[in-house]
């Protein structure tokens, strides 16, 4: 199977928007936003994002023959106070494509790019505690626990990208 992993470019705007709700749609318990209020929504925030074509905050896409079949956002803050740290948000890859590694080759996509941000050296993130499957990919790919949030049930995991990029070449 033959995937392509890009940023998603600004006239690719509509198919995340497709994706994203079909992510809140089918995962609701992944998320944080909802999915009938996303409905009412002109725009979504990511929409705006990769519209902009921003180095430090965008998304990127897993493309099967064309079709959107996966997303993973990145933006370069974070909400834990932690200096140099961006966030990995909204991970989804559609049912059938499950199984096929590529939320780790969307997370690699992202290291990628994140690399090229002179202020951020680590990949920060929230996961659900109960999201089984994906703890295990994040812990897969070296994030390590930082904290958790038993008000959201939240585990708050955390890479060094910077360190392993080095060790890597």
């Amino acid at each position: 199977m033959k995937l392509i992993y890009k940023k998603i470019p600004p006239n690719d705007y509509l198919n995340y928007r497709s994706l994203r709700l079909e992510s809140l749609k089918l995962n609701p318990e992944a998320f944080e936003s909802d999915y009938e209020e996303a409905l009412t929504e002109p725009q979504l925030h990511f929409e705006k994002i990769i519209k902009k074509d921003d180095a430090s905050k965008f998304v990127t896409g897993a493309y099967f023959e064309g079709e959107l079949v996966g997303i993973c956002a990145f933006v370069d803050y974070n909400n834990h106070d932690v200096i140099s740290a961006g966030t990995l948000i909204q991970m989804y890859v559609t049912p059938k494509f499950r199984g096929n590694n590529i939320c780790f080759n969307l997370i690699d996509t992202v290291t990628h790019y994140v690399l090229n941000i002179p202020h951020i050296d680590k990949i920060m993130l929230e996961v659900k505690e109960t999201n089984h499957s994906a703890v295990k990919v994040y812990k897969k790919m070296d994030f390590n626990f930082l904290a958790s949030d038993s008000m959201s049930n939240t585990l708050i995991m955390i890479k060094n990208i910077f360190v392993d990029h080095l060790y890597s070449n």
